[in-house]
């Protein structure tokens, strides 16, 4: 029993790392657009923002007396939690936006660095 299980998380570790090996060379080897991406979560972000108005605006027009007995609680509760929710996406969000802004940074002085020693080697002749 214990070495057929064995076998079973020996294969499954092997299959992980392969898959997990793979993917990282076919990340690292793909020209990204740091740029476009941070857009992308920024705008992400703001649809979060909007979710969270939208909620907190239901929140605010709902009556007061759904939220008396059981069910109000939870439902009260389950608005609140939904907030924080959204909140807490919008706030993942602009940190990864703010982060591929620096790699985007990062990558254009990059070029322009290859860019400028390519120029400057021509140069010499």
């Amino acid at each position: 029993m214990r070495t057929t299980t064995k076998k079973y998380v020996l294969v499954f570790s092997l299959f992980m790392f392969l898959i997990f090996g793979a993917s990282m060379n076919s990340v690292a080897s793909d020209d990204v657009n740091h740029e476009v991406l941070a857009n992308k979560f920024e705008s992400m972000a703001a649809e979060m923002d909007a979710k969270i108005t939208e909620q907190q605006e239901i929140f605010k027009n709902k009556p007061r007396t759904s939220y008396f007995g059981i069910n109000g609680k939870n439902i009260k509760s389950h608005v609140i939690y939904k907030i924080r929710k959204y909140e807490k996406a919008a706030e993942e969000y602009l940190e990864q936006a703010a982060l591929h802004h620096a790699m985007a940074a990062e990558q254009s002085d990059m070029k322009s660095v290859s860019t400028t020693n390519k120029t400057s080697g021509n140069d010499d002749s």
